[in-house]
């Protein structure tokens, strides 16, 4: 069953063409009729063709995959393939990036080690909480403690990384592993008590109070939100296939009348 082919014509600018805005109407038999839905994940890389044919055994009622889900325009409301969303995330920010070439793009909008690419910071225990880097930076700074001396077992950040050696990083952290973090801004927890780093040292560290709300909080960087804006596009509701036969009656004469 064509979806176009029920359109009427109609003359536009002196041409005859479909009539498709009779669409609104053809909503009306989804929406003000007590259909049942059925929840579907979109597997990648399928088309609104290939669901109709799986589910609906046609895939010329891909409309109906469409409408039944309030999608106008499948190129953007509909959920990219895996290989399509690297290609799609290079094209909105190379520039923004100001990298060169495909995977230094991509590397960028995943890097942890830098702000630029950090979308929003998001509760742990709701992920309906969201909160800007300048409320998270807020939250940080009013609870923080700088200390003299760090204690063994408590957790720090690095203000300033100052002149240290990377065995100072390693005992005072409690690792051997030489991808200890050496930048500030990271954090460590302390495994011995001690002056502040070392003796003599330039470095700085801050202690994060127990109850810093800021803590709640991690970082979205762009190429995990638009992954998961994507992933929220495949689930969609399907009309149960048996109201095909009832909508398939009603196309023809709803259109007719509009």
């Amino acid at each position: 069953m064509s979806y176009f082919s029920n359109f009427p014509t109609t003359i536009y600018n002196g041409v005859e063409a479909l009539d498709i805005t009779r669409r609104a109407k053809i909503s009306k038999i989804v929406k003000d009729s007590a259909l049942a839905y059925m929840s579907y994940t979109i597997p990648d890389g399928d088309r609104p063709e290939d669901v109709a044919y799986y589910y609906y055994d046609d895939p010329s009622l891909a409309w109906l995959v469409l409408m039944s889900n309030d999608i106008i325009d499948p190129y953007s409301e509909w959920p990219r393939s895996f290989k399509d969303m690297d290609r799609y995330i290079i094209s909105q920010y190379e520039e923004r990036s100001g990298q060169t070439g495909d995977q230094a793009v991509i590397e960028w909008t995943k890097n942890a080690t830098i702000g630029a690419n950090i979308v929003h910071y998001q509760s742990q225990y709701d992920s309906d909480i969201q909160i800007n880097r300048a409320s998270f930076v807020q939250l940080a700074d009013t609870h923080k403690i700088t200390v003299d001396k760090i204690k063994s077992g408590d957790e720090y950040t690095i203000i300033k990384l100052g002149s240290v050696a990377n065995a100072d990083w390693r005992i005072l952290a409690g690792t051997v592993s030489s991808t200890i973090v050496y930048q500030a801004g990271d954090t460590f927890t302390a495994t011995q008590d001690g002056t502040n780093i070392t003796n003599g040292s330039t470095s700085i560290v801050n202690q994060a109070s127990i109850t810093n709300p800021a803590r709640e909080y991690y970082p979205v960087r762009i190429y995990d939100h638009e992954v998961e804006l994507n992933e929220k596009k495949r689930e969609i509701s399907l009309i149960n296939k048996g109201y095909l036969a009832t909508i398939k009656d009603q196309l023809s004469e709803l259109l007719k009348d509009a």
